[in-house]
């Protein structure tokens, strides 16, 4: 299928820009080239290919200096940002590509035309990018809309096809140094909140995120000239970069309000959490819930208020950019016996290792309720008086945060080792028939292994403590020690009834400074692992045929019908298994168990495409052609899918070129979805009818579960996590988008190497496979009465302080996405005379709308996000993204220098809309956030150069981010972010400075 007939003359575009959107300057009159355009299986001239496509050729790879393939896509316009480098809590180690920002499982990833499989057992059907070497790529191909007759299940928002060098001659030896260097200023007055609340401030200067890359080609041909062998072997090591090295990471911060009732002087503050050191303790009432005064450990043990300045600053310790070592290796084979069979072959290895790193973990305030025996020898005067009346009888009932610094960070570390290899032929039947038959598999282990969390059960036995003498077997006296109650005999369990439960327990002293010891730490701590495992299979045959040798021609048309028909098998099987310690749920920082998971989908698929010329070289119709495709899909799931496509190609003069293409396309759940564990989890950052003074009244409240009690009397998380019930649900089915797309190209034959492209495009997928959202689901019960049966709070009314108060939240087939926007692209390419020539390019994207409908069918719950990021829309959605480049080639040395200017359009915080469905975040925070209301434009400019010192050696150096723009800064009120911003979207770690040497033999 990926035979590409060659194109001399560089008639596929040179740099960024759309490949098949405008009409190249003409090779020769009388050469009319053939290749196969992402998007379709028939090799057609690129100038009349309907697919918009908009390609990146390795010489742009080069000029940008990455060695994560991720962070060069995140910079296009087309892509939205997600699972990557700068990804710590809540990492799967992968790195992902997102189209149009619906989601990496709805972009499908091609290698050569031929599915990348899945990427992680635990993630979905996305593939991971780090299996793909950025030395090896040939060129990128990127197709935004609806693919799914041509590729399948998957191919919702779009393909990227990654094209691989696939002949190769000689040696070549790439090395590559680069690291992060930035200036901490005071961006928008942050290092006024971290000197407030007497946390650290960052480093004047850093030099951080050290980057080293190696890799090798080597290839030749064999004797008779009629094969090639390739063979790669690649190394990378990326260091890691803490958040404490940023001043706008520092710390986390609250967003700043001027009214409202959480007016703050309208300037960010630093914000910890509860959870702290020497400690947050509450008295609660067992029966109620309802707590009483926060306090702290002060001087010689007495208690004292818990004030904002005694949480925990959790920030510092975070990783801003993952560390992560990677292998790869591979060959790349072909062999032509005669023109009817050409055998290939792609082998291609990953071994990568990355490790995320978060604050310690502790005993969270709010995982449970805490007893603590008033005789505990450990509790000073202070807290007997204050939390037991003064009396050593009987127990005392706390909430307590205690952060287990003692410990050490929270470390999970990632690794993957894939194996992908393709086995083929193809070659011509006859002069009319080419096929191409091949197999296909794949496969990924993960193993992960987290560290330093602790043991919600052994907390709660190394808290309950008595003084236990166990030469005479008496609590209390002479001689006795603290000891666990867990600890003692059997015999005890009429007055301690988890007495001989834990005989190894050791009293976890919290309550006295420096009272921790070794052997407490290595009692609670919490050690556990995860293995996993995803195949894909993959059994392909098509055919593609010239009708036009049979007469199969429109006699308007001076070609004939072209078709290809085919038929697919595919499997992809997926199995997750955490160990007993994830299952058991006994976790204090992973808020619920975590079960396995297992499955298999099957698809058996046949497919037909079609290319009608309709007319040739006639007066207003230079050319005008037809295309049209089709593929039936039946799942071992139960359910059948059908998927097609139609598009019509005109170009009324040679100079100008107009499409419009609609195309019918669906995702089938995969594994995880259907059969993903469900488990209580972090999920949403609001409750609005929490805190003494609620956003709504107790009507609404009541729609949510609050009683009349606990109005009014509903802690807030100090941390703004809330509990969702999150995972799979076996009665999915498929959803469905449909895509419609216009476009106009011109070429003006006045003005050689000139191109202007502009394409409309409308893409909206109904029975959308998503999470609804905790956030939503309660805006939406409390403002229209929906969604209300899927909270459930606990007995305090909560949706954080237990497991057992949480909104429901998996997935399902409910709601509507659409986006509608425009696509630019500009080129112009020009000699200078002997100073050699000059390549201009521009792609943008224009963003009209980005609407969400939760619940299909109800126009009253829809809202837009286009220009807009918050709670409700997440990731910054600019209205206007650009991507811009000037190339001056040289003829001297082949100097070559490069400019590029990254533009992000300014947003606006999703609560100052005039929907009501976005609007309604500002009433739960009692306001909008001055300091988060408009997050600025960001402007980027890149600068490289390249000189061949020579024949052998090529330098190559630059800097990303020149100018060191820091990036935007939020509050914690406005959504999931990292470091106080969106670091897989802006350059968030300061100019990039990286240097290349290549050696070719």
């Amino acid at each position: 299928m990926f035979a590409l007939a060659a194109l001399s003359g560089g008639a596929l575009v040179a740099y960024c820009g759309v490949a098949s959107g405008q009409i190249p300057p003409p090779i020769s009159e009388d050469v009319v080239s053939e290749i196969v355009v992402t998007g379709s299986r028939i090799p057609i001239p690129n100038d009349v290919a309907i697919s918009p496509v908009t390609e990146i050729n390795s010489a742009l790879i080069e000029r940008t200096g990455v060695t994560r393939i991720e962070d060069l896509l995140n910079s296009l316009p087309q892509v939205a940002a997600d699972q990557g480098s700068t990804v710590s809590n809540n990492a799967d180690g992968t790195a992902a590509v997102n189209l149009r920002g619906f989601g990496s499982g709805r972009t499908l990833v091609l290698v050569n035309g031929r599915r990348l499989g899945p990427g992680d057992p635990q993630g979905g059907s996305q593939s991971d990018l780090n299996e793909i070497p950025v030395e090896l790529i040939n060129s990128i191909e990127i197709l935004t809309g609806g693919a799914s007759s041509v590729y399948g299940a998957d191919a919702v928002a779009g393909v990227v096809n990654f094209k691989l060098i696939d002949h190769f001659e000689g040696f070549k030896v790439t090395a590559n140094y680069g690291f992060y260097n930035h200036t901490n200023d005071n961006p928008q007055g942050v290092n006024d909140a971290i000197i407030g609340a007497n946390f650290a401030l960052a480093p004047t200067h850093v030099d951080a995120g050290f980057t080293k890359d190696v890799s090798l080609l080597a290839g030749l041909d064999t004797p008779d000239g009629k094969g090639n062998g390739m063979f790669y072997a690649t190394y990378r090591n990326i260091a890691a970069v803490l958040q404490s090295q940023y001043s706008y990471s520092a710390c986390a911060l609250a967003s700043g309000y001027l009214t409202g009732q959480n007016a703050n002087g309208g300037k960010f503050q630093c914000i910890g959490s509860g959870t702290s050191y020497p400690g947050l303790f509450q008295t609660v009432d067992p029966e109620t819930g309802f707590g009483g005064p926060t306090q702290t450990i002060g001087p010689h043990g007495s208690l004292i208020p818990f004030q904002s300045a005694d949480t925990y600053n959790f920030g510092p310790t975070n990783y801003f950019q993952r560390p992560d070592e990677r292998y790869t290796g591979g060959a790349l084979l072909h062999y032509t016996f005669n023109e009817h069979a050409t055998a290939y072959s792609e082998i291609q290895y990953m071994k990568d290792r990355t490790v995320a790193q978060i604050a310690p973990s502790g005993a969270f305030f709010g995982n449970g309720i805490d007893t603590v025996n008033c005789n505990d020898p450990q509790l000073s005067p202070s807290m007997i008086s204050n939390w037991c009346g003064g009396s050593t009888a009987g127990n005392a009932t706390l909430f307590i945060g205690r952060r287990n610094i003692e410990g050490g960070p929270r470390i999970d570390d990632i690794e993957h080792t894939s194996l992908r290899v393709v086995i083929g032929t193809r070659g011509a039947i006859d002069d009319a028939w080419q096929y191409d038959a091949s197999g296909q598999y794949s496969n990924v282990h993960r193993l992960e292994a987290l560290y330093n969390d602790v043991s919600i059960r052994k907390v709660t036995n190394a808290l309950s403590v008595v003084n236990y003498n166990s030469a005479t077997g008496m609590v209390g006296g002479a001689g006795s020690v603290p000891t666990c109650t867990s600890a003692l005999p059997a015999s005890f369990s009429g007055m301690y009834p988890n007495a001989g439960s834990d005989l190894s327990c050791v009293p976890w002293n919290i309550f006295q400074t420096g009272g921790v010891n070794a052997k407490a730490l290595s009692y609670i701590a919490a050690s556990l692992s995860d293995r996993g495992e995803v195949s894909q299979q993959i059994l392909s045959t098509n055919f593609t045929g010239d009708l036009g040798k049979y007469g199969a021609r429109i006699p308007t048309a001076t070609e004939g019908v072209k078709v290809n028909l085919g038929a697919e098998w595919r499997e992809v099987k997926s199995a997750f298994n955490p160990d007993l310690e994830f299952q058991s749920g006994d976790l204090e920082a992973e808020n619920g168990p975590v079960l396995p998971v297992s499955g298999a989908i099957i698809a058996r698929e046949v497919f037909a495409e079609a290319h009608v010329p309709i007319v040739s070289d006639q007066p207003l119709a230079k050319s005008l052609n037809f295309d049209s495709g089709y593929r039936f899909s039946n799942y071992g799931a139960g359910f059948n899918t059908n998927t097609y496509k139609f598009g019509l190609e005109w170009s009324p003069a040679r100079d100008f070129r107009m499409r419009s293409s609609w195309s019918r396309a669906v995702r089938a759940p995969n594994v995880a979805e259907r059969f993903g564990s469900q488990s209580v989890t972090a999920d949403g950052a609001t409750d609005p009818c929490a805190g003494a003074t609620p956003a709504f009244s107790p009507a609404q409240c009541a729609r949510t579960g609050v009683t009349a009690a606990q109005y009014g009397r509903i802690a807030p998380s100090l941390t703004e996590n809330y509990n969702g019930l999150i995972g799979g649900n076996p009665q999915l089915q498929s959803e469905t988008a449909t895509t419609v797309s216009f476009g106009i190209g011109w070429n003006p034959s006045s003005l050689k190497g000139f191109r202007v492209q502009t394409d409309y495009y409308d893409i909206r997928i109904d029975g959308v496979i998503q999470q609804i959202g905790a956030d939503a689901i309660l805006q939406q019960c409390l403002a229209n009465d929906l969604f209300c049966n899927l909270v459930h709070r606990d007995t305090y009314g909560s949706l954080w302080l237990t497991p057992q108060g949480y909104t429901v939240d998996i997935l399902t087939n409910e709601g509507e996405l659409e986006q509608r926007g425009i696509d630019v692209d500009l080129g112009y390419d020009f000699a200078v005379g002997r100073y050699g020539d000059v390549m201009l390019s521009s792609v943008g994207t224009y963003m009209i709308s980005d609407v969400t409908e939760p619940i299909q069918g109800i126009a009253s719950t829809s809202y837009d996000c286009a220009g807009y990021y918050g709670a409700i829309c997440g990731q910054p959605r600019s209205k206007w993204r650009q991507t811009s480049r000037l190339t001056w080639e040289a003829p001297w040395r082949k100097l070559e220098v490069a400019l590029a200017w990254r533009y992000f359009g300014p947003v606006r915080l999703d609560s100052t809309s005039s929907n009501p469905n976005l609007a309604l975040s500002a009433t739960i925070n009692g306001g909008i956030s001055n300091t988060d209301a408009r997050l600025s434009s960001r402007s980027y400019v890149d600068l490289s150069a390249a000189l061949q010192l020579t024949k052998v050696i090529t330098l190559r150096a630059g800097i990303n981010n020149l100018l060191d723009k820091d990036p935007p800064v939020i509050g914690g009120d406005e959504g999931p972010a990292n470091g106080n911003t969106y670091p897989q979207i802006y350059d968030s770690l300061g100019r990039y400075i990286f240097g290349t040497v290549i050696a070719r033999f």
